[in-house]
């Protein structure tokens, strides 16, 4: 069993989770996402991990177009628009109890990549173009 701050942490991390999915729906707006997550995370006395977004997905596009903060802040704006019918979003949610930076351990060479779609690409077996 977790105790203790940790144990906080895992609670308002549920918490925020489930209320940006009753907040995610179509006829709200982005704007209204980020107010009550930030209360709860409040109500925790924990805090939000800044630059973590909640993105649209689409077919072949892991980060779509539409974003929501989670924690807004000066440096960072995204469009405010409505969250419309048959739209799916990855809700990252990311809580700490400490002031909300991430902070960088060990600088290791990234192997996630994501593929252009803008560029073609020729590839030499028929059975691979198919």
């Amino acid at each position: 069993p977790v105790t203790g701050r940790a144990a906080d942490v895992l609670a308002c991390a549920q918490t925020c989770f489930d209320a940006a999915i009753r907040l995610i729906r179509p006829g709200n707006r982005v704007s209204d996402v980020s107010g009550p997550l930030t209360a709860i995370s409040e109500c925790f006395q924990c805090t939000l991990v800044e630059g973590v977004m909640t993105h649209n997905m689409k077919q072949f596009v892991i980060d779509g177009n539409k974003c929501v903060l989670n924690r807004p802040s000066a440096d960072q704006k995204v469009e405010d628009s409505f969250f419309e019918e048959n739209e799916v979003y990855a809700i990252d949610i990311v809580v700490s109890t400490g002031e909300g930076k991430a902070k960088v351990l060990n600088e290791k060479q990234t192997a996630v990549f994501k593929r252009a779609l803008n560029v073609e690409y020729s590839l030499k077996l028929k059975a691979s173009r198919a």
